[in-house]
């Protein structure tokens, strides 16, 4: 993309700090994982396991230290998740859109819905669906040599492969004799398909928590459902405690004694599992998104059914390691 577009370095490398807290958010539950089954590794090669067993350490002692990392973890996770990524992707998609890519059609999406502006006229959109072609709630400022002249809108627009059709739209005329409204017209006054208007589809990574969830509440007052955009909401709240999650469910596998010739077998069962708590968690939000399953289970099967295979791991392991 920077080669295509011949950007600057100032501009690389402003983007590239931008994207870092995206990058974050994704790698630190596993970063969490690896780290603890890294650290159990160590202490079970230089028998420090058994000279904690030796010593009549109990096992929530020795767990302790690990799921103080994994709550830490969580703490700045749910920070990194609610606010920081949010406010800094949201800076990183400005400077993609006009610094680097300098897209035709100039837009943006905030916790009102999305806008953009083509030619002269002004959209403002309260939700764009760009797979299935539809607008909600659409209002089009026409604006000819400085003045605004025309005012459309419409409670729905469905893209038909030529032209937007509208339902119940309406166009205001502003004229010099007066004001004139037309209740017959139902194609809008846009060319684009709906790919081009990506910049004004709903983004809720670029939203803070508070401001997605005003901006869920007033889809449902205009009578608006997105099974998607409530996925998100539930999804980013449950993800935040990804660290934890996984914490609890590699600590039994991490130490093992040398002689039992378990270690290697006890870190791959603790990357393994951590794996299918990530997979599942992305398999479950992809379907909570498409309505399948409704959101909130979508969002949290995963971190239930990895917090009860934690906790029972730890229990049935609670005497011994190896």
């Amino acid at each position: 993309m920077f080669v295509e577009h011949n950007t600057d370095l100032k501009t690389i490398v402003t983007y590239m700090l931008y994207s870092v807290p995206q990058m974050i958010y994704w790698v630190l539950p596993f970063t969490v994982c690896l780290g603890i089954i890294t650290t159990q590794a160590s202490f079970s090669r230089h028998v420090e396991a058994i000279a904690m067993q030796a010593s009549s350490v109990p096992v929530y002692r020795i767990y302790l230290p690990y799921i103080m990392v994994g709550v830490v973890a969580t703490v700045f996770m749910l920070f990194l998740s609610f606010y920081l990524y949010p406010v800094a992707q949201k800076n990183a998609d400005t400077i993609e859109d006009i610094y680097i890519r300098n897209r035709d059609v100039k837009g943006s999406f905030t916790v009102t819905g999305g806008r953009f502006k083509v030619g002269d006229s002004i959209y403002m959109v309260r939700h764009l669906d760009i797979k299935a072609g539809i607008m909600q709630n659409v209002i089009c400022y026409q604006v000819s040599s400085g003045k605004l002249h025309r005012i459309v809108k419409a409670e729905q627009a469905r893209w038909n492969g030529v032209s937007w059709l509208a339902q119940d739209m309406q166009v205001i005329k502003l004229q010099e004799d007066g004001i004139s409204v037309d209740n017959n017209s139902d194609v809008l006054p846009l060319s684009k398909a709906p790919e081009e208007l990506v910049m004004a589809q709903p983004r809720p990574d670029v939203l803070t928590l508070d401001e997605l969830r005003i901006y869920l509440q007033e889809l449902q007052q205009d009578g608006i459902h997105s099974p998607s955009i409530e996925t998100v909401f539930h999804s980013r709240i449950s993800f935040a405690f990804a660290p934890f999650i996984m914490t609890l469910l590699v600590l039994p596998f991490g130490m093992r004694f040398p002689r039992t010739g378990g270690i290697a077998r006890g870190i791959a069962l603790g990357l393994v599992f951590g794996l299918i708590y990530w997979a599942l968690h992305s398999a479950m939000t992809n379907i909570g998104s498409y309505g399948t399953i409704l959101p909130v289970i979508a969002s949290w099967l995963a971190n239930t059914v990895s917090l009860c295979a934690g906790a029972s791991f730890i229990y049935l392991k609670r005497g011994t390691y190896g």
